[in-house]
């Protein structure tokens, strides 16, 4: 199995990576609207959803279902700018990416064609918190200091981010110093 593989990627959005990084990794540094682990929670299940349906996708297909998808991410990408009431963190989201990006929301179906593994240029490394607080986004670019990834920037910020540094490689021994932000372990 291939580091790049949806199945290990898929993994390393349920846990902290047990394999070894390359060199350097992709590294984006995010201040959430709400607590850091909740932020953390919205962020995995969201790619991880966009990861299964990639991995079982017909992307030579006109239609890919997007039903797995968290509801409060469906609700985002359809209705107005605002997005559903009561998802004031996701809501507060999606106002910051179309503030800062390019004004231009994305529907499902649009996001989830970016996940044609055949087309996305990074894969997912961890979500960490570094000693200064800060929510810190690992993605492998293969060392890459540029890669396309709208869509990665769309799904951090409707998990709710108020705003995201741009990209820069760091060495992986930062990462490997950085405690992982998890989903709780469902109670036994």
């Amino acid at each position: 199995m291939s580091r790049y593989d949806l199945e290990n990627e898929l993994s390393r959005l349920g846990a902290r990576p047990s394999e070894e990084p390359i060199k350097l990794l992709g590294l984006l540094l995010v201040d959430p609207i709400s607590d850091s682990a909740e932020y953390a929670v919205r962020l995995r299940r969201l790619l991880s959803e966009a990861v299964k349906i990639a991995r079982h996708a017909d992307f030579d297909e006109e239609d890919v279902a997007t039903d797995s998808l968290p509801s409060w991410f469906l609700e985002l990408t359809t209705g107005t700018a605002e997005g559903p009431i009561g998802d004031t963190v996701g809501s507060e989201g999606k106002r910051q990416y179309l503030a800062a990006r390019d004004d231009r929301p994305w529907d499902a179906e649009e996001w989830i064609y970016t996940f044609d593994p055949e087309l996305r240029s990074w894969s997912w490394w961890d979500v960490t918190i570094n000693s200064q607080g800060n929510v810190c986004v690992w993605v492998d670019t293969k060392g890459e200091p540029r890669v396309p990834m709208e869509e990665l920037w769309w799904a951090l910020y409707m998990a709710g981010a108020r705003s995201v540094q741009p990209m820069s490689l760091e060495y992986a021994g930062v990462w490997r110093q950085q405690i992982s932000l998890l989903s709780p372990k469902p109670d036994s």
